[in-house]
């Protein structure tokens, strides 16, 4: 599942052990170790995704 987080950047959760909240800031805990802080709370992460995810799938029901 990817996340779009603002600009041309997309989180792929493939890649992302934890998502949580940390000194009132959201941090993206990758696989590889690397922390990533994000400007979205966690359940405005979850809601772009779902957005996307509703998106993509709305366009390929057009295209079929």
């Amino acid at each position: 599942m990817f996340i779009p987080l603002g600009g041309e950047n997309i989180l792929c959760l493939a890649n992302v052990a934890a998502i949580y909240r940390e000194g009132g800031e959201t941090v993206i805990l990758r696989r590889s170790g690397a922390k990533e802080k994000a400007a979205f709370t966690p359940p405005t992460l979850a809601d772009r995704g779902r957005a996307f995810l509703k998106g993509a799938l709305y366009l390929r029901a057009e295209k079929l």
